[in-house]
């Protein structure tokens, strides 16, 4: 097994923060490769809640409820992961 590369670990899970919905989904915050992204918080295998998950030295986030552990490259791929970028404005 190798180590996880660098540029692909997560940096922080928003674990405390309150819920975030659109559309009738629950995300949660994660930081990874330098940018933000809002993942469907709901496990992939039993439906419950991902954001409480630990990520363990595969740089992988393990459901807190069954222990499935779900690479971040997973969850970003998602077509339901939302990436976050900075609205500019001219004015000033």
């Amino acid at each position: 097994m190798s180590a996880p590369r660098e540029d692909h670990a997560p940096v922080w899970i928003g674990h405390d923060l309150p819920p975030i919905r659109r559309n009738g989904v629950e995300y949660f915050l994660i930081s990874a490769r330098n940018e933000l992204y809002l993942v469907p918080n709901i496990c992939p295998h039993r439906g419950g809640p991902l954001k409480f998950g630990r990520l363990n030295g595969a740089g992988e986030l393990v459901c807190q409820m069954h222990g499935a552990a779900f690479s971040i490259e997973s969850l970003l791929r998602n077509p339901a992961t939302l990436r976050l970028t900075v609205a500019r404005s001219d004015e000033g």
